[in-house]
């Protein structure tokens, strides 16, 4: 799903850095979107909700005492993420970075930020949309992945996006919302619908770039101006990525 890189804090990383060691079989492209356009292209109504009340995430971490790895929307448990057990660091490292902390269950955390979700550029001072609305929305996997299933055309594409049709219809009856692994809404704390997901997603599809890796090929990314994502593909893939300030 496209995103600038951690556009949900306060200060994301100015510059990414994309290195291809070795091409991708099929497709797995890097998709690219210039932000600027979307943000003129977004319908005016949702546009202006978001200048108005900016955009709040939550984020649910596992603790150190849970080491599945089997599931789904996980990525790294908070011991992994803030590297340390400590959770008075965790909490002091939070606290620089604007995140609101509670625990729960046995060592979870779940993180709560209101940030920007249209941004001047540092440089420039000309808008951009630059939030992960499109990708922390409860419906925003499914729907990206058809689309990339109506691109693409193959089985294997057809049959992921119909597991996380399942699995999304589970996810939205067995857990509440302010607990799922990612969520956001409007920052005075209003849902955001799935069809203005959908159009915020359509807008990002309307204006994306798409290339095919090659060897030793580089890409330099203005993240405050242009998005990036990960297409599935087949074969071996190695695309190496730093970001700086």
């Amino acid at each position: 799903m496209q995103h600038a890189e951690m556009s949900f804090l306060d200060s994301p990383p100015k510059k990414l850095f994309f290195y291809c060691g070795k091409a991708p079989g099929k497709f797995g492209e890097t998709p690219i979107t210039d932000l600027r356009k979307v943000l003129k292209e977004i319908p005016t109504h949702i546009r202006e909700k978001f200048e108005k009340e900016k955009i709040r995430y939550s984020r649910v971490y596992n603790g150190p005492s849970n080491q599945s790895r089997f599931q789904f929307w996980k990525t790294k448990r908070w011991d992994e993420m803030f590297q340390t057990k400590d959770k008075n660091e965790v909490e002091k490292t939070s606290k620089k970075q604007n995140f609101k902390v509670e625990w729960f269950g046995k060592d979870d955390l779940r993180l709560v930020n209101t940030t920007l979700a249209i941004r001047k550029h540092p440089e420039s001072n000309t808008l951009a949309w630059h939030n992960h609305s499109q990708v922390f929305h409860i419906d925003a996997a499914r729907k990206e992945y058809w689309k990339i299933f109506v691109r693409q055309k193959t089985i294997r594409g057809f049959l992921v996006a119909v597991t996380l049709e399942i699995l999304t219809f589970i996810k939205k009856i067995t857990t509440k919302k302010e607990y799922l692994d990612t969520h956001c809404t409007y920052g005075g704390g209003q849902e955001i619908s799935g069809t203005e997901l959908k159009q915020i997603q359509n807008v990002f599809w309307n204006n994306i770039s798409l290339f095919s890796w090659q060897n030793g090929d580089i890409l330099v990314i203005d993240n405050y101006s242009v998005s990036h994502g990960r297409h599935p593909f087949t074969g071996p893939r190695e695309i190496f990525v730093a970001w700086a300030d």
